[in-house]
């Protein structure tokens, strides 16, 4: 049996300097060769820094470290958006020795859950087209509805699909009452 899993959101009281810690070895790891050191390193500095973690917090994005047995193994940023009734899916980055797990899994029921209990019907997020991610997420019921290509400045573009989820409202609507 997987070891417990708990998720529980950053807060200004932890250690914001960890998790752009923890980002950095991650994308470091997996990132340069979908898209090359420069890049990487552009990114880490306008995306995944403290400083660019804190002014995601203030601006409405929530983030949540995934830690087992105490130990920080991911963490996932969301930001809802109640007018078009969608949760979008920032970030959710694990550990190498986490992926494959179940982590991954449990940290999409997290999401989805969060979103239920906001009313919130669909989940979206951007991941690059290279991605080997892209089938897990295939996997777990997202389906890709856009090719977005994305400037983000001194020379770079995100070059990403934009995968969606649509979310059921209820169990009940999943499972009517007397069907088997």
């Amino acid at each position: 049996m997987m070891e417990s899993v708990d998720i529980r959101p950053l807060t200004l009281h932890d250690d914001i300097e960890t998790v752009a810690s923890f980002a950095r070895d991650v994308w470091n790891e997996y990132y340069i060769p979908l898209i090359g050191r420069a890049q990487v390193d552009y990114m880490l500095g306008r995306f995944q820094s403290a400083g660019a973690i804190r002014e995601q917090l203030d601006s409405g994005y929530e983030y949540f470290v995934v830690r087992r047995s105490g130990a920080l193994i991911g963490y996932l940023s969301v930001k809802p958006e109640p007018a078009a009734g969608e949760l979008f899916i920032s970030k959710l980055y694990l550990h190498k020795s986490s992926r494959g797990s179940g982590t991954g899994r449990r940290c999409m029921e997290f999401i989805e859950q969060l979103a239920r209990q906001r009313g919130l019907t669909r989940l979206w997020l951007t991941v690059n087209k290279g991605n080997p991610s892209v089938r897990v997420y295939e996997r777990l019921g997202f389906r890709i509805a856009a090719d977005v290509v994305i400037d983000i400045g001194s020379g770079f573009v995100m070059d990403d699909y934009r995968m969606e989820k649509v979310l059921r409202s209820t169990e009940s609507e999943a499972h009517p009452a007397g069907a088997q």
